[in-house]
């Protein structure tokens, strides 16, 4: 079973995400990513 109190003590933010708020571009690069691999995996599975 999960100890969730001994999990929140590991857990450390990450430092990268003041970065994307101020460089947009690469949040939409990201998007587009995804977008692609979501359409490409939608393909696959109709398949």
């Amino acid at each position: 079973m999960i100890d969730f109190k001994t999990e929140i003590q590991k857990y450390k933010p990450v430092l990268e995400i003041d970065k994307t708020d101020s460089e947009p571009g690469e949040v939409k690069d990201i998007m587009d990513m995804l977008q692609y691999i979501t359409q490409k995996v939608t393909t696959i599975t109709k398949e």
